[in-house]
């Protein structure tokens, strides 16, 4: 993938949970910034990925390695969080992250 497709900056969060006299609470901690290629899904690619995963409704594309994990990472672009949908693809030096947005 070509350097400038990845013109998005998106950032990942890392959950955390602490006690609190009222109970668990949940922070989201940023990890890092990075540069991505976030593309929202239309329905027919929705539908498809429906068939695999659960709701999808964005394909993140990220230039290296990206480890994130299900139930703990998230990410933000621009007014939208994203959650991963399903486990990351690496692709040609690049990863490929299905999400639903929150």
């Amino acid at each position: 993938m070509k350097a400038n497709m990845l013109k998005d900056r998106v950032s990942i969060q890392l959950r955390t949970t602490v006690q609190t006299s009222t109970g668990d609470t949940v922070i989201w901690t940023p990890v890092e910034t990075r540069c991505a290629c976030v593309i929202p899904l239309d329905v027919q690619a929705r539908a498809v990925y429906q068939q695999l995963h659960s709701e999808v409704t964005h394909k993140v594309i990220f230039g290296g390695s990206v480890s994130l994990s299900l139930s703990d990472n998230r990410l933000v672009w621009k007014d939208k969080t994203l959650v991963p949908a399903g486990p990351t693809q690496e692709v040609d030096n690049t990863t490929i992250v299905v999400a639903r947005e929150v």
